[in-house]
């Protein structure tokens, strides 16, 4: 994860409202469905401290979480369809052990330890819903802090290594006695079942460079399902992975901060059918005073010439990466960002409206690219792939410009193109969107074939303006 900042410019034409010095869409101009977000109506139940037996969380009030709440001692937290979980008090946590660590105050985190597990099972009319509990016009990034999923697959780190963004110390200093730790060397761990769920307006930062994400999942192994999740303007990645060997499919990204997918430490799971959509209204993150704000961040260890062992090597298939048709000045950065002595594996996937489409870094990273980078449709603003002594090798990319992308017509891309829908979104009308507007013949993770869970009605796309009452 990076530090994120406020800037601020456009993807889909949404009305704004004010948000830490940046604009954001109030109703996100995406989407028909109805039905997150406060002020709610229902019964509330508080939630606070460890989760130590197993529990079930039902539909019929709203869930409210204070603090960070762990889920420990091998015990299962069961969600069921329609459930809404928010955030409760804040609680003062010490960034180091005595009294001398600053104070942060943190409310609305959610993790499930190593050896515990979730079954946070929505449905594809009813999905469970973490959200903001402010009423419609006032959400922001970070209202409601994120999910985190801990669990003992391989990672190429020490399996004593701690999840970045989380507190180890209670107000007066002292350890607050959960394992927050990740990874291990059952590539098969699993860390149970999450399907069908939203996570909207997540985000905390700890420390800078030390933040929570959307959905964080540290080791997290093959034996967990992880499908059909939906991740809506948060303060820093979408969804990351540290290490692990976990599946995961049906992901969305709408509006975040800084990487749509980011993999780290050696993560060697498939991730397929998959949609990132920038937002030029959301804030986006910086590194020094460069855009460090991806579609795909493919990492590995930071330190020792990133030589770690096993390398990063996220199986991308049929994704769909968009930026906005701001040209190449934008607060955007890549496509897709290949670094770090990590493997490249994409195939059938589309990249579109980023500054560069697909940049590879680093002798390891640019040979894994010849072979790993196959049958994309790629543009790119200002360069389709970098470094350029490579593009040669990549014929199915565009050459980089500012006009519409004529090959995602003529080469199985958006079908919509042919109406003169631009598919960089930046004049959709409010309340027009569907998927169709996403489908493509042949490419990216919305076809034909797979329509249907697409628009199941789990989805949606106004988060600042959709009340749901937990009912």
């Amino acid at each position: 994860m990076k530090n994120f900042t406020k800037q601020a410019l456009a993807v889909v034409a949404i009305a704004a409202f004010a948000v830490a010095g940046c604009k954001k869409g109030n109703d996100g101009n995406f989407d028909r469905a109805t039905g997150a977000g406060g002020p709610f109506t229902a019964p509330d139940s508080v939630i606070v401290g460890n989760i130590t037996a197993p529990r079930t969380l039902s539909p019929g009030k709203v869930y409210r979480l204070s603090g960070v709440v762990y889920v420990t001692n091998n015990a299962k937290l069961t969600i069921k369809a329609g459930t809404v979980i928010s955030t409760g008090a804040a609680v003062n946590y010490r960034e180091s052990a005595g009294t001398s660590g600053a104070l942060r105050s943190i409310a609305g985190v959610l993790v499930i330890t190593k050896g515990a597990s979730i079954d946070a099972l929505g449905s594809p009319t009813r999905p469970v819903i973490f959200t903001s509990p402010k009423a419609a016009g006032s959400r922001v990034a970070g209202d409601f802090g994120g999910v985190v999923l801990l669990g003992s697959a391989t990672t190429n780190k020490p399996s004593t290594t701690i999840i970045e963004g989380l507190p180890q110390y209670d107000a007066n200093g002292n350890s607050l006695g959960v394992d927050i730790t990740y990874g291990g060397g059952n590539p098969a761990d699993n860390s149970g079942r999450f399907q069908y769920v939203r996570i909207e307006y997540a985000g905390f930062k700890l420390q800078e460079n030390n933040e929570i994400n959307g959905l964080t999942m540290g080791g997290v192994g093959s034996g967990t399902s992880i499908n059909h999740v939906q991740v809506s303007y948060g303060a820093d990645d979408a969804f990351e992975f540290f290490g692990g060997t976990v599946n995961a499919s049906y992901l969305l990204a709408v509006g975040n901060d800084d990487d749509d997918f980011d993999t780290d430490f050696g993560y060697s799971g498939n991730i397929s059918y998959a949609i990132g959509l920038k937002d030029p209204n959301s804030t986006h993150s910086v590194s020094g005073t460069v855009s460090d704000s991806n579609g795909i961040e493919s990492d590995n260890d930071n330190v020792s010439g990133a030589v770690a062992t096993p390398r990063t090597k996220a199986a991308y298939t049929n994704l769909t990466l968009l930026g906005y048709a701001n040209g190449p000045a934008t607060t955007l950065r890549s496509g897709g960002r290949w670094r770090r002595n990590t493997d490249v594996a994409i195939s059938n996937s589309i990249i579109a409206g980023f500054p560069t489409g697909a940049e590879f870094e680093s002798a390891p990273t640019i040979s894994s690219s010849v072979a790993g980078f196959q049958n994309n449709i790629v543009h790119g603003y200002a360069n389709s792939i970098l470094p350029a002594s490579i593009a040669g090798n990549f014929p199915s990319t565009d050459p980089a410009g500012t006009a519409l992308n004529t090959s995602l017509s003529s080469n199985g891309g958006f079908v919509n193109i042919s109406e003169g829908l631009s598919p960089f979104y930046t004049s959709i009308v409010a309340g027009s969107y569907s998927f169709d507007n996403l489908q493509s013949a042949s490419k990216g993770a919305v076809l034909a074939s797979n329509y249907g869970e697409w628009n199941a009605g789990w989805v949606s796309f106004i988060p600042q303006t959709r009340n749901d009452t937990g009912l």
